[in-house]
């Protein structure tokens, strides 16, 4: 897997919501015992969410994107 981009912490802060990166950070992390396709999918959605609204984005969303992805929603 290529690394991250030095940047990318920083990147990420400016798109969840202020005082959330530790709940976003938590929630990440579960993400990444999903296995590959639902790891892709998850991110899949966050990447969209971020490009779709300016708003910043709440745990409860990411939240979301696992419980539709563990129950194989697309």
């Amino acid at each position: 897997m290529d690394q991250l981009p030095p940047d990318f912490a920083k990147a990420l802060a400016r798109v969840v919501e202020p005082g959330k990166e530790a709940a976003l950070a938590k929630i990440i992390q579960m993400a990444t015992s999903l296995n590959d396709e639902e790891l892709r999918i998850f991110l899949e959605k966050f990447a969209t969410r971020v490009r779709a609204s300016p708003k910043p984005v709440t745990p409860q969303e990411l939240v979301q994107f696992l419980h539709e992805v563990i129950q194989g929603g697309q």
